[in-house]
């Protein structure tokens, strides 16, 4: 339940919304026995009524199912099977569950700490800032060995919670695969909105680069701080489209905290752009 918005003043920390009363434990299930056939259910979905039965048992016990959700799913060899677990994780996880999930990012099971930071992340927190660093440095310490969802999931945990030390693994992300997690990238980068990230991001926009200065403005919508909007402000006369876009867009973030506008025609990007100069 949203109660209200509060700014604070610390790096990552930007307009974020109060945060849920935080569970202390996971709740004992009412019947183990029963929410373990529940869940095995759910992976070998031998008929629609079959994997309907347990989804709603799973459901019906609530936080109680996640840390043996967790457990099978780090198991589980079967990836339609793990496709179907991480379905029910999602639903069954939330913003109340952060603490008790980042004791998991240093489980022994590397599909269980992946999905513990990459959910957690969507839900900004603050106080699993330490854990996310840690994450991440046993993460970063690996190098190319790392496997490359938990560094992703590692670096955007971080960003969540307010920390920059995964932010050279976002902009890999942003500059490669924006299109399929640009929703997670901006929400993550949010809770890292300050001078810091702000300046980071403008250091990497290169005039001779438009990937680079693309991916740049892209981070900026996240992180960047109104204070250095007109800083960017002579690409919104950019001849290339997709800057003057992804500068229009870096803008929304920066000084309304909008998200970004999509799909607008090179004539409509122009005419925004226009409004933006003479607001800045």
């Amino acid at each position: 339940m949203l109660l209200c918005v509060c700014l604070f003043v610390v790096c990552g920390a930007y307009a974020q919304e109060a945060q849920p009363e935080k569970l202390a434990a996971w709740p004992k299930p009412a019947d183990k026995d029963a929410l373990l056939t529940a869940i095995e259910k759910v992976c070998k979905a031998g008929t629609e009524e079959m994997e309907r039965s347990g989804r709603e048992s799973v459901t019906a016990a609530g936080a109680a199912a996640v840390p043996l959700l967790l457990d099978r799913y780090g198991k589980e060899r079967a990836e339609d099977a793990r496709d179907r677990l991480q379905d029910v994780l999602i639903a069954q996880t939330d913003a109340s569950m952060t603490r008790l999930l980042a004791a998991r990012f240093e489980d022994k099971n590397e599909l269980v700490r992946t999905f513990a930071l990459w959910r957690v992340a969507a839900f900004p927190d603050a106080e699993v800032k330490a854990a996310a660093d840690k994450a991440w440095a046993k993460v970063a310490k690996l190098g190319a060995k790392a496997n490359a969802d938990e560094r992703y999931a590692a670096a955007l945990c971080c960003a969540s919670a307010g920390s920059l030390a995964g932010m050279e693994a976002l902009w890999e992300a942003t500059s490669a695969k924006w299109d399929k997690k640009q929703r997670e990238l901006r929400a993550a980068l949010n809770g890292v909105r300050c001078k810091e990230a702000s300046e980071w991001a403008l250091a990497r926009i290169k005039g001779d680069d438009r990937k680079a200065t693309v991916a740049a403005l892209r981070m900026l919508a996240g992180c960047g701080i109104k204070e250095d909007a007109g800083r960017i402000k002579v690409l919104l006369s950019n001849e290339d489209n997709s800057i003057r876009v992804a500068t229009i867009n870096a803008l929304r973030g920066m000084v309304d905290g909008d998200g970004p506008l999509e799909d607008i025609s090179a004539f409509e990007a122009i005419e925004t752009a226009k409004k933006w100069a003479g607001r800045i």
